[in-house]
């Protein structure tokens, strides 16, 4: 599943790795599982920035401090999944933002104005 959120992140379709990640519930659960493993181990959005696509340079040699050679490589080869899971979970974060904004502007314009 998170392959097929992975290239429809790659296609700039966030809907559609949201559809993806959503469309079964343990799926979901799992994923979200996975995500807070990731950001308690390396930080919440430390995986979002630009510096992060690819498993090398500064951030990378960062995350990786201390870490025996073949856990470097299982890192590197985790990489573009948790990369992935914490652009799903920002992308939910966001959604659930805007919709708390929208819900919170219809509620101001119904609501009557008392004139004195």
């Amino acid at each position: 599943v998170l392959e097929r959120v992975r290239d429809a992140i790659d296609r700039n379709d966030l809907p559609a790795a949201l559809g993806y990640a959503l469309s079964n519930s343990e799926t979901k659960l799992e994923i979200d599982g996975f995500n807070r493993a990731v950001a308690e181990r390396f930080g919440e959005r430390t995986l979002l920035t630009n510096a992060a696509r690819n498993p090398a340079g500064q951030l990378f040699d960062k995350l990786a401090e201390g870490l025996q050679p073949q856990e470097k490589e299982r890192l590197k080869e985790a990489w573009p999944v948790m990369r992935t899971a914490q652009q799903l979970a920002a992308h939910e974060r966001t959604a659930a933002t805007l919709k708390q904004a929208e819900d919170l502007r219809l509620s101001q314009r119904q609501t009557p104005v008392m004139k004195q």
